[in-house]
């Protein structure tokens, strides 16, 4: 489990085809994470499989399976790709944003990016995913989402869009201020949401 507070950003070091195995690297300390240990990276919560320390940096190896790539954005990712990262949270911590499981739910193209005085709005096409016509449901103004593993509140909800907006720290400590209008992200609903619309859906 994670809370969607980005604790720095990586870079896609190598990827093996043969075994989708994907190499990261990252200042990210990771001292306390091992084989075994989980990471969000972009909203997806992979599996370590190798760690190693190399001078002031990190690289470790995650393996993705044929329904992470189907599900997520990261059948998109290339070498040098930047990739928010996340630690899994641990007991007494503080939790800043909302629950967040990587478990991606739907992926979404930008339809805009617009700079704002003290802000971005980032406004997401709800028709650009054909497959999922009731998602709607679980957006709502003022709610909780997860936006390549970021937590963020949605401030508008439009009939085929809805909003967010984005403050300087965020923007700038995220690949948010990497990524363009037409990219592709990872979303996932607050699992509050999610429950909720299976429960009146059945």
């Amino acid at each position: 489990m994670f809370t969607g507070i980005i604790q720095s950003i990586g870079t896609l070091y190598n990827i093996n085809k043969e075994n989708n195995t994907y190499k990261i690297k990252t200042n990210l300390n990771l001292d306390d994470c091992s084989i075994g240990s989980s990471i969000n990276c972009d909203g997806v919560c992979l599996t370590v499989i190798n760690i190693k320390k190399k001078y002031d940096e990190y690289i470790f190896d995650v393996n993705l399976g044929e329904e992470t790539l189907k599900r997520s954005n990261l059948i998109y990712w290339t070498k040098n790709t930047k990739i928010n990262l996340e630690k899994s949270l641990k007991l007494g911590s503080e939790i800043a944003g909302h629950f967040v499981y990587g478990h991606v739910d739907t992926v979404i193209k930008i339809e805009n990016i617009k700079k704002i005085d003290n802000s971005w709005e980032f406004k997401f096409s709800l028709s650009s995913m054909h497959n999922k016509k009731n998602i709607k449901k679980m957006i709502v103004e003022k709610g909780s989402i997860a936006i390549n593993g970021i937590s963020l509140t949605v401030s508008n909800v439009f009939k085929t869009s809805f909003c967010v907006s984005v403050l300087p720290y965020t923007f700038e400590n995220t690949n948010l201020s990497k990524i363009k209008e037409k990219n592709i992200v990872n979303i996932e609903f607050d699992p509050i949401a999610r429950y909720i619309y299976n429960h009146y859906e059945k």
